[in-house]
């Protein structure tokens, strides 16, 4: 029991990190953020197009 609670209180201090880590490289997020989305976005749109057919099957699938 104590073991738990001991793994949860790291786990939340852990999560505390991380968002204070996010809120001082918000910048650098987006900078690496917009060369991901730049690198990958033929992927990107194609995974955005396949959601988009498989969506629009699925209707006409239920309509017949």
């Amino acid at each position: 029991m104590v073991l738990i609670e001991i793994s949860c209180i790291v786990n939340i201090m852990d999560l505390q990190f991380l968002n204070e880590l996010k809120k001082e490289d918000k910048e650098l997020r987006r900078e690496q953020n917009k060369r991901y989305r730049e690198k990958y976005r033929e992927i990107l749109n194609l995974k955005k197009q396949r959601a988009y057919h498989k969506e629009n099957f699925e209707k006409k699938r239920i309509e017949n």
